[in-house]
This record gives structure tokens, sequence and C-alpha cells, in this order.
């Protein structure tokens, strides 16, 4: 991967972020279950960090920084289509399309530079995390679904409700 690629990759990645907190933010103030709405609000804050994270990382290599109203809407609108859906449906589809995003991720973190290896390792472990989250979630098994999530985080959401 070249430097060019390298960059447009991060950007890719941003408004992924940009997508996924714009996704869990609204989702969260659509559930009715305080415990679903702080599950999402914890992935929103690791969209959040993960976004920071890139926004670092683009800024001294004069990548695009600016917020994709295009990404956000989209995320607004998948959460929209989720909130109505059952809870069991939602984290079917999440997991699916995380698995995906995972695949990806990997790829790209093996491809990209030696500078990079830092960064795209710590944008797979999102990733990771995100699908531990979801199959956790789905399994309902002991333990809080949202420790791998969690455990990336500089700062964990409060409980509200």
């Amino acid at each position: 991967m070249n430097s060019e690629q390298y960059l447009r990759t991060l950007e890719e990645f941003f408004q992924g972020e940009v997508t996924g907190d714009a996704l869990f933010h609204t989702l969260a103030e659509a559930l009715e279950d305080p415990e679903r709405r702080y599950q999402m609000r914890v992935l929103e804050q690791l969209e959040r960090e993960t976004k920071e994270l890139l926004l670092e990382n683009l800024r001294p290599l004069g990548g695009d920084i600016g917020e994709s109203a295009s990404a956000r809407a989209t995320g607004i609108a998948q959460a929209k289509a989720l909130a109505a859906m059952p809870w069991a449906k939602v984290l079917h589809i999440f997991e699916r399309e995380v698995r995906k995003f995972v695949a990806h991720f990997e790829e790209v973190e093996k491809a990209g530079p030696e500078h990079g290896a830092k960064l795209l390792a710590a944008v797979t472990a999102h990733e990771r995390a995100l699908l531990s989250f979801s199959e956790r979630a789905s399994a309902g098994g002991a333990g809080d679904p949202l420790d791998p999530v969690t455990s990336l985080l500089k700062v964990v959401p409060a409980r509200l409700e």
C-alpha cells in the first residue's frame, strides 16, 4: 500500500466512524430498554474515540478531516431501520455486517505501511471488539457483553438510567 492509498484508507475509515457514531447515537435515542440504550452509548463512545484517533493521524498527513454529511445521514437512516426491528434481528444484522468489516480491516492491517502498523492495529481491535460485543450479546451468557469494548475506551460512559 503506497502513501496515497494509506491516506485514502484512513479517510474512508474516518467516515465509517462518522457513520457509526451517528448510528449508535440515533439507535440509543430510539431504544426504550435502558440496558440496550446504555450499550449503544458505549458503542457510540468507541466510535468517537476511534474517530478522534484517526483524526489525530489524518491531520499531519493532510487528509480530509471533514465529517461527511452523507456518512452521518447513512448512520441515522440505518439506526432508524434497525430501531423498528426485534433486538435479536438487530444483533444478527450487526454481527453479520461487523464480521465483514473485521475481515476488511485485517486485510488493510496486513497490507498497510510499517509506520501505520500501530494505528491500523488499533482500528482493527476496535472492529474486533464490536464483533465480540455482538456475539456475546446474541449468546446472552454470563458476563457483560460490553467488556471487550470498555477495555479499549479511554472514557466509559456513566449509566444514566
